[in-house]
């Protein structure tokens, strides 16, 4: 969407003839997809008992530390490019 100003103080807003807001909204959904795998891939970890934890090489803390990271914090190398 392009913005142009209108006469009131709050431009008015109208869309877009590039698709500019498209791939906007596709790229949101690659990501908003890529949080949930990890999200869910965070739930596995934590499930994991000291064991199996060994077995691949983490500590409880570490895998604690991994489990307690935020929803939205997604290592760039996981995040979709086009």
């Amino acid at each position: 969407m392009t913005s142009t100003v209108s006469r009131g103080s709050v431009p008015a807003v109208r869309p877009s003839r590039d698709g500019q807001s498209q791939g906007a909204w596709a790229s949101a959904g690659r990501f908003l997809a890529t949080a949930l795998s990890v999200y869910s891939e965070r739930r596995r970890l934590a499930a994991l008992d000291d064991r199996m934890l060994k077995d691949i090489g983490l500590s409880r803390s570490l895998a604690e530390r991994e489990v307690s990271r935020d929803f939205f914090d997604v290592p760039r190398h996981r995040i979709p490019r086009r």
